[in-house]
């Protein structure tokens, strides 16, 4: 016998992977991101949310939305991906939380409306329309940032139509601090690679012929902007021990020596070996061809 809750459990995830399946043979590439998230119940949304880490939901709503929608749930749930394969929780900084959820809302319902896709298809609004047509406008890519920035010279007005409209999956668990704990820059980075990793499949497929299918691509490169060379480097730092006074550390024996010898008198003596993150080796190449000047390469 199962109780309720069980019962809404068992068929949750049984819809969890319907959904899965769905969007798995329509997205191959994606087939790590589909797995990733962890299904988590929170009763108190009425859709759906990720940390980057679960996707959490309502079960009782799941089996209503079902019942009545299914290829909503299979959207609502690329949704949630997206935001993660866009690194959408971890790089709003000092934004405005709730302006920064609408702009990132806009960018994944433009990326997945532009995919082109059967199951994901739904009429556009004219507002969408609209929207749509301005992002087109602009033939480098957009971003969250940039819609972002639109976003805060828009009035409370249109900005709350703009929310109403895009309103897809709740941010409830998104990071709230400006600055990300270990945990959290550990998922990102973890989604980092899922993001490479997917398009590196999506590559190895070759390209489509039909405008759309390469769309998501496009906007992956375009989120993910420019990148700080010091994060960059930093994936290649070893830890190395060096001669160096280590004020945190200090040495035990004569710690225990002065306990042992003055009852209550502790030696401390700082370690004089300090471990740090350092590149053991780095090589820098420079094209010195025509392409290049000697200005531009002393420059860099």
């Amino acid at each position: 016998m199962q109780t309720q809750s069980e019962w809404e459990w068992q068929v949750s995830n049984d819809i969890f992977k319907f959904i899965k399946n769905e969007l798995y043979i329509e997205l191959r590439f994606f087939d790590v991101a589909f797995s990733e998230l962890i299904p988590q119940v929170d009763e108190t949304i009425e859709t759906m949310s990720t940390d980057g880490n679960c996707i959490f939901f309502k079960p009782e709503h799941m089996i209503s939305v079902f019942k009545k929608n299914s290829k909503y749930l299979d959207r609502l749930f690329l949704h949630s991906v997206l935001h993660c394969i866009f690194s959408h929780l971890w790089v709003r900084g000092e934004r405005d939380l709730f302006i920064w959820g609408i702009a990132c809302d806009i960018i994944v319902e433009y990326t997945i409306d532009n995919m082109e896709k059967e199951i994901l298809k739904r009429p556009l609004s004219w507002l969408r329309m609209q929207v749509y047509e301005k992002i087109d406008e602009n033939p480098d890519g957009i971003s969250a940032a940039v819609i972002y920035r639109e976003l805060m010279k828009t009035d409370s007005e249109t900005v709350n139509r703009l929310h109403m409209e895009f309103y897809t999956d709740t941010h409830k668990h998104w990071p709230k601090e400006d600055k990300m704990s270990v945990a959290q820059n550990q998922t990102k980075d973890k989604w980092d690679k899922i993001s490479r990793q997917s398009e590196i499949k999506k590559e190895s497929q070759g390209k489509d012929s039909d405008k759309g299918k390469n769309f998501w691509q496009q906007q992956v490169k375009t989120e993910r902007g420019k990148k700080s060379y010091r994060n960059f480097l930093r994936k290649f730092c070893i830890l190395k021990e060096e001669l160096k006074i280590d004020m945190d550390e200090y040495d035990l024996n004569y710690y225990t020596y002065g306990l042992r010898i003055y009852k209550n008198m502790p030696l401390i003596e700082p370690v004089e070996t300090k471990e740090n993150l350092r590149i053991e080796e780095l090589v820098i190449v420079v094209d010195t061809s025509y392409s290049t000047s000697g200005e531009l390469v002393k420059k860099f």
